[in-house]
C-alpha cells in the first residue's frame, strides 16, 4: 500500500542562515539510553489536557495512516541536512485520537532519560510534524533517536525529541530540557532562533 507523500520546504531558501550543509547525519545527544530500545516493546504515553488520555504502542501508530515526509532537518549547532525521507504518522491524529482540548497551549515531548522540549500547538498540528520510524526506507538508528523519534522539520531539530516516550498536552505554557538551559522558546532556523 503507498503511502501519501507529504514535501515540506520552506518559501525561503532551503538552508537558513547561519547554517552549512552536511553529507552524513551527525550525532549530537544528551544522556542516551545505553540499551537499544525494541519496536515491539516500545509504548508512549498520550495524557495531559485530553479528554482520553491513552498509551500508544508501535502496532498502534501503524493504524493511523502513516505517512511519508520528504524534509530537511537544521541543528542549532550550525549544520543542515537536505532531502531527507521519514516514514511516520501526523501528531495531529495521535492528538485527535485523545481529544486534546481546544485550549491547549503546547505539548511537551518526552524522550528517554530525562528528555523534553515544548511545542506550540499550532507548530504541532502542522502536516509536516510527525512521529517518525523511518529514515531514508531504514529503520531509525538507535543513535539517531530510533526506533520511533519526533519530527517537527519546521523547527531547529533539538525540538525533535529522540527516543520518543510521551507527549503531555498543556493548557499552560513550560519550558523543556534546553529551553530551561537557554535555548529559544520557539526554534526558528529562519530568524536563528538559537538562544533566549
Amino acid at each position: 500500500m503507498s503511502k501519501e507523500l507529504f514535501i515540506y520546504r520552506s518559501k525561503m531558501s532551503r538552508v537558513p542562515p547561519g547554517q552549512n550543509v552536511v553529507k552524513k547525519w551527525p550525532r549530537l545527544d544528551v544522556n542516551p539510553p545505553e540499551d537499544f530500545i525494541d519496536s515491539d516493546t516500545w509504548k508512549m504515553k498520550v495524557y495531559g489536557n485530553v479528554s482520553e488520555p491513552r498509551e500508544f504502542s508501535f502496532e498502534d501508530l501503524l493504524k493511523l495512516d502513516p505517512i511519508q515526509v520528504n524534509a530537511d532537518v537544521h541543528c542549532v549547532t550550525h549544520w543542515s541536512l537536505l532531502d531527507n525521507n521519514w516514514e511516520g504518522v501526523r501528531l495531529s491524529k495521535i492528538l485527535k485520537k485523545v481529544g486534546y482540548k481546544s485550549d491547549s497551549k503546547q505539548i511537551m515531548c518526552y524522550g528517554l532519560v530525562g528528555y523534553s522540549t515544548n511545542i506550540e500547538m499550532q507548530d504541532a498540528l502542522l502536516d509536516s510534524s510527525i512521529i517518525a520510524w523511518k529514515h531514508n526506507d531504514s529503520g531509525i538508528s538507535h543513535e539517531h533517536g530510533g526506533p520511533i523519534r519526533f519530527l517537527i522539520p519546521h523547527l531547529y531539530l533539538w525540538k525533535s525529541a529522540k527516543w520518543a516516550s510521551g507527549i503531555e498536552v498543556m493548557k499552560e505554557k513550560k519550558l523543556g530540557f534546553w529551553e530551561l538551559r537557554g535555548y529559544h522558546n520557539k526554534g526558528d532556523p529562519w530568524k536563528e532562533e538559537r538562544f533566549s
